[in-house]
């Protein structure tokens, strides 16, 4: 590895690739809190998870990832309106429990997320010629 380049310094387009992915969540809700994003990268990669799953895998209250959960749902609390990304249904194994995944907008939202994190090179096409012998 070159002397100049260090590991651990984070280069400024990894910085820019975060701020636009924080741009893309506040572009859904200016207000939306950090939490609210976790809580969806975290369904996103762990789908089908409960939500007493997603609450031990962020290290907050069943509560706080329940209301979570429901802002993220199609509706929020006292009918207003969520952000239609994700859905908890019930287990029907166990009823008291909730599965949560992606909704079709939720799929939307994680591609628009993958394409700032991996953006793909798009190359004109040109005709091939034939090689003249």
């Amino acid at each position: 590895m070159p002397a100049h380049i260090r590991p651990d310094v984070v280069r400024p387009d990894e910085v820019t690739t975060v701020v636009h992915v924080l741009e893309a969540f506040r572009k859904l809700d200016p207000d939306l809190p950090i939490q609210y994003a976790l809580s969806f990268m975290t369904i996103a990669q762990n789908e089908g998870m409960s939500i007493g799953e997603l609450a031990e895998r962020l290290g907050i209250a069943q509560s706080s990832a329940s209301r979570n959960v429901a802002a993220l749902s199609r509706w929020h609390s006292f009918g207003k309106a969520g952000l239609d990304l994700v859905q908890a249904q019930e287990d029907p194994r166990e009823r008291r429990r909730k599965i949560v995944t992606l909704t079709d907008s939720g799929r939307a939202f994680l591609e628009e997320l993958r394409a700032i994190v991996k953006p793909t090179v798009h190359t004109p096409s040109e005709p091939r010629r034939a090689r003249s012998a």
